[in-house]
């Protein structure tokens, strides 16, 4: 039976808007099936580097045979995470970032050096007022009316969000290096730190229990002694953190961490556990114990299914664990527990369908809990709705078309 239902616009708490912002109009690979995106790769310019984003690992294989046939190209994965380039790339690369050139063809320094990567790509697609008035318009029109820039890539972006019309809809989160670099009125425009322990499921990053079935296994990004000593510095900001912990031992390094530097009198205002998919039920206890608030995305409730060719059966049975947080656990959407998209994709609809038509019984989150989750944090987002439609025979949720956000 179908049914429907108009839901007001939500508030994203994880998203990274002046980075996606800037990559509007970007070649992008995400909706190409690999010999459309070979076919695009292969079409770009020869002379100059070439940006690309919405590279996905289990859709295009990009080996060194095949980029060495490409012209000057950087092809940055879906998830943010991971990156690939040729040699070529590198003439260009190194006249904006020579440490780029020197070391990007290391994975590892990729992830560590991830914030000041989402700085340069979006240097290299340049931040502009009708970016970010196009980007914050497409949100509305598909149902958020708010959202959350995890990564602002400094005091420029602060400054262009704060002179538009959207500085009360943007709460900019900045990484340490960032952070360290604005002035006492761009620190006062953000919301808090933002760190990362690991990376991502897309480009094999995460620190999870047990490798991945091809036989990666990262580990957290920081030793015990480098994330302890990052936490004591950054204490001393006495803002709020907000902390990627996507794998088991991220999670539990954060936890750790955290509790060692609050022993010692060390604390925030406020603590945001980020992604956590593969938190356990102690982990929870301990966090919520806390005071933590949890920031998750429903729409990773996907990753069960579409990473079935890297994530071990029990990794996928037991990731974006929403029923034991809240059932067992006692998390409350809307107060500690947030959700978000971090744009993989944007807006409710593929949320609310991973959401009420997971492949785990305990990824489902019932249409109340979702829209409690992605309340604002802060004020109220513009008024507006749209509305989705529910088809139980096909398991479907989908935007009604020519639904639309009307807005103050």
């Amino acid at each position: 039976m179908d049914s429907s239902i108009s839901i007001p616009l939500l508030h994203d708490h994880h998203s990274h808007v002046s980075l996606y912002a800037a990559l509007q109009g970007l070649p992008d690979l995400l909706n190409l099936d690999s010999p459309a995106a070979m076919a695009l790769l292969a079409s770009l310019p020869r002379d100059r580097l070439n940006l690309v984003k919405g590279w996905r690992t289990d859709r295009l294989s990009l080996g060194p045979d095949i980029l060495v046939t490409l012209p000057p190209v950087l092809v940055v994965n879906a998830s943010l995470h991971g990156y690939a380039m040729n040699q070529v790339a590198l003439g260009f690369i190194e006249g904006l970032w020579p440490e780029f050139a020197e070391r990007g063809f290391d994975p590892a320094w990729g992830e560590l050096m991830l914030p000041e990567l989402f700085v340069f790509y979006g240097r290299v697609a340049g931040l502009k007022s009708d970016k970010l008035e196009a980007f914050m318009e497409g949100l509305a029109s598909i149902g958020i009316g708010s959202a959350e820039d995890m990564t602002v890539a400094g005091e420029e972006a602060l400054e262009l969000v704060a002179a538009s019309p959207y500085s009360g809809r943007i709460r900019s989160w900045a990484t340490p290096g960032v952070f360290r670099s604005l002035s006492a009125m761009g620190r006062a425009r953000c919301a808090g730190i933002k760190i990362f322990l690991d990376g991502s499921l897309g480009a094999e990053s995460a620190a999870l229990d047990a490798p991945f079935l091809d036989g990666r296994h990262p580990g957290p990004l920081h030793s015990d002694a480098e994330l302890e000593s990052l936490l004591f510095e950054l204490s001393e900001f006495r803002t709020e953190l907000s902390i990627h912990a996507l794998g088991h031992l991220a999670i539990e390094q954060a936890l750790r961490i955290l509790g060692r530097v609050e022993q010692s009198r060390g604390d925030f205002p406020g603590v945001r556990l980020e992604h956590v998919q593969f938190i356990s039920r102690a982990q929870a206890c301990k966090a919520r114990d806390r005071g933590y608030r949890l920031s998750m995305q429903p729409n990773f409730s996907a990753d069960s299914v579409d990473y079935v060719d890297r994530l071990l059966p029990r990794h996928c049975a037991k990731n974006n664990p929403f029923r034991m947080l809240i059932d067992e656990v006692g998390f409350k959407p809307g107060e500690n527990l947030v959700f978000g998209s971090d744009g993989m994709p944007h807006g409710p609809e593929n949320a609310m369908q991973w959401s009420r038509y997971p492949s785990q019984a305990g990824q489902r989150i019932s249409e109340a809990e979702f829209l409690s989750g992605y309340g604002p944090s802060k004020g109220q987002p513009p008024a507006g709705a749209i509305t989705m439609s529910y088809d139980e025979s096909r398991r479907k949720v989908a935007l009604l078309p020519g639904a639309r956000a009307t807005r103050n």
